[in-house]
């Protein structure tokens, strides 16, 4: 999905695409916008592409998270004169904090794992200026050139930087209540 998702950004957001013409046609530009050779322009259209790919299924997993608070709690809440606001923080998201922990935990790994979209957008160069190039990217050139090593000590550091990222959200976001 990723890499077709990829593919019609490169279409639609090229030179010559869809969205140039239709921003240079509705006099918003007077010359179409290179996005693919700008730097804030790749990172936006990345930055992008993973949300609309990720927003679906954070939002069924936190809608679901969200449905199953009893309804109860808010009636008795309301009873006792709590505002919405009380509700949601006193009891909305204590409720919901593992699958909210899930959620950010995963959103971490995916982000710093991130290949397939940077990759196909960029033709592999993570262009402009390597301002594109991932963890993951970097180590895949290592692999190809051979250079194990180095793609090792790539990979232990990826491992430690996401455990000490996962630890911490964990700890900052599980404390006691």
């Amino acid at each position: 999905m990723a890499s077709a998702f990829a593919m019609l950004f490169f279409a639609l957001f090229s030179d010559n695409g869809p969205v140039n013409a239709a921003l240079v046609s509705a006099g918003i530009l007077k010359e179409p916008f290179r996005f693919l050779s700008s730097i804030a322009g790749t990172r936006g259209l990345v930055a992008l592409m993973n949300f609309l790919m990720w927003f679906g299924n954070t939002t069924i997993i936190l809608m679901s998270a969200i449905m199953g608070v009893d309804p109860g709690l808010y009636e008795a809440a309301q009873l006792d004169g709590c505002t919405s606001g009380q509700m949601f923080w006193k009891i909305t998201m204590p409720l919901i904090r593992p699958l909210l922990i899930y959620t950010l935990i995963t959103s971490v790994v995916g982000g710093l794992q991130m290949f397939d979209v940077p990759q196909i957008l960029s033709n592999g160069q993570g262009s402009p200026n390597k301002s594109t190039t991932t963890i993951i990217m970097y180590l895949n050139q290592h692999l190809f050139s051979k250079n194990y090593g180095t793609a090792g000590a790539l990979s232990v550091l990826l491992f430690l930087v996401c455990g000490v990222l996962c630890v911490m959200i964990y700890k900052l976001q599980s404390k006691e209540d």
